[in-house]
């Protein structure tokens, strides 16, 4: 009889040691899934940080790229010189072209940024004098190199193929606008 309860004492501790076994063995995994999930967390807000922050940026490049739309058309309009309406007209098609481009990428990324294409021009430039001319142009010049500067932090801040693949598109052809800008100024300089 010794012998029975010995082993009924034996079976029970071996199972007990077993019970305690498979308890810390599932708080084990409880504390890797807890971990696991609060990683998943952290990179679902980092990912959602990122789109918020290429949102933002694209937003702000089509506001400057409407801008530049607007500006080009009115100069288009109150300078007499043919070489630099060409000129302003080149800048305009870039800039409509870019806008074209980011509203394909915006779409394929979710983001809705607002179609300027049917924005009314601004009359106010038509009756400028001429210094008000050479500040519409300066103005012009500093937009797009506010497009320049914010397509390098999109570069930097985005890892985005589509992203990448529209900043080296449109970044020669912005920097190319800011040199036809930069020749109009200089035209009606040496025209002063």
């Amino acid at each position: 009889m010794k012998y029975f309860k010995n082993r009924k004492i034996t079976v029970l501790f071996i199972f007990i040691v077993i019970m305690i076994g498979i308890s810390f063995n599932s708080c084990d995994e409880l504390i890797k899934s807890k971990k696991l999930e609060n990683k998943k967390s952290e990179l679902t807000t980092q990912a959602i940080n990122e789109n918020k922050n290429e949102a933002k940026l694209l937003l702000m490049l089509s506001k400057d790229n409407q801008e530049v739309i607007n500006l080009t058309k009115a100069l288009q309009e109150v300078i007499n010189k043919d070489s630099i309406v060409d000129l302003a007209k080149k800048i305009e098609e870039t800039h409509v072209q870019f806008a074209e481009d980011l509203q394909e990428v915006a779409t394929d990324k979710l983001i809705s940024i607002p179609n300027y294409a049917e924005a009314p021009l601004n009359k106010s430039i038509v009756n400028l004098t001429e210094e008000d001319k050479f500040k519409a142009l300066n103005k012009l010049k500093s937009i797009i190199d506010n497009q320049l500067f914010i397509l390098n932090k999109l570069s930097k801040t985005s890892n985005s193929k589509d992203f990448k693949t529209l900043i080296v598109k449109a970044d020669s052809k912005i920097n190319d606008s800011l040199n036809k800008a930069k020749n109009i100024l200089n035209v009606l300089n040496t025209n002063s």
